[in-house]
């Protein structure tokens, strides 16, 4: 009897945690916000309790295996739809982001594979001090730059570095530790036309203050984006948001903006455990995006582990519309 009320007990928390990314709007609290963010375990221990229950509970198992697989449908079925072309033009360029980690002892070793990749723009997240020295290396391929104390005086640990001049500017300061925006705009080429950049690290929701803070970064970036006269714009970084929480989603609505990993499936950014492929899966989170307006369009999109990070290395081909 204990057992069926923990089985009972487990499933309506389940359910309660996939529902709620399906809804237009959510009123949860920022503990459960959080935990309804963590769809692909929540996906996976759905399966496994339906595969346990199938023994003991057959008649109540038979009733949950179709609204969960309802569930996960309305859940993933968004990231697996294509929403760009994978035909490449003379428009093309890329966008390589990583959060390095701050204590990372192989940096040297990233950026010289960076170096040799030859992106057209590059931000990197979480940068020491003393990497800020060895970020010098990138300058020679990307000779503009901004967002990094020694590079602009403005925003130590975060910078966009770019093969292409960066115009109109702007470090928007939203008042807390990781509230800084990079803004800037380029262009590819004298005769391109110019497309806005964003990039952002907003606080890792840990309490309710956190939580408040990176939606209300969010908040501000959909703002911007949806205020633009332009019609190219790209919103990048580790947001500390899955594409359940409900504050990512309202940034998607409110910015006009869609995720250019939309046919990738999920990507698990971040993990706690890259070196052992089971637990990488098991503890991943999909954190770091590259959202888009409706004047660029996905061309490719590619994601690798980077030694001494707990994220990946994304890089976004794009191509004008």
């Amino acid at each position: 009897m204990i057992h069926r009320g923990l089985f009972l007990l487990l499933q309506f928390f389940l359910i309660a945690a996939m529902v709620t990314p399906t809804l237009p709007a959510s009123i949860a609290p920022w503990w459960f916000d959080n935990l309804t963010g963590l769809q692909w375990q929540w996906g996976i221990l759905a399966m496994l309790s339906v595969v346990a229950g199938w023994r003991f509970l057959p008649a109540i198992t038979r009733w949950l295996l179709p609204i969960y697989a309802i569930l996960l449908l309305l859940n993933f079925a968004g990231l697996y739809v294509p929403n760009g072309s994978a035909n490449r033009s003379s428009t093309d360029f890329t966008i390589a982001q990583l959060n390095l980690r701050y204590d990372n002892p192989h940096a040297m070793a990233v950026f010289s594979d960076l170096l040799e990749a030859d992106h057209d723009l590059v931000i990197i997240q979480e940068v020491s001090d003393r990497q800020v020295t060895l970020l010098e290396s990138l300058r020679q391929r990307y000779p503009y730059a901004m967002g990094s104390m020694s590079v602009s005086s403005h925003s130590p640990g975060h910078v966009l570095l770019s093969k292409w001049p960066l115009h109109e500017r702007r470090i928007h300061n939203l008042g807390y530790a990781d509230g800084s925006v990079i803004d800037a705009e380029f262009a590819l080429g004298d005769q391109g036309p110019p497309i806005r950049i964003l990039a952002l690290h907003p606080a890792a929701p840990r309490t309710r203050a956190l939580w408040q803070m990176r939606n209300s970064t969010l908040a501000f970036i959909a703002r911007e984006v949806g205020d633009s006269r332009l019609s190219r714009q790209v919103v990048v970084g580790d947001l500390n948001a899955t594409p359940w929480s409900a504050a990512f989603r309202q940034l998607l609505h409110d910015g006009g903006l869609s995720g250019s990993g939309n046919g990738d499936g999920y990507l698990p950014t971040w993990s706690s455990f890259n070196s052992i492929p089971v637990l990488r899966l098991l503890t991943s989170a999909y954190i770091d995006h590259c959202l888009v307006t409706s004047g660029l369009v996905v061309s490719d999109k590619q994601s690798r582990i980077v030694p001494g990070s707990d994220h990946r290395l994304v890089v976004t081909r794009l191509r004008l519309d």
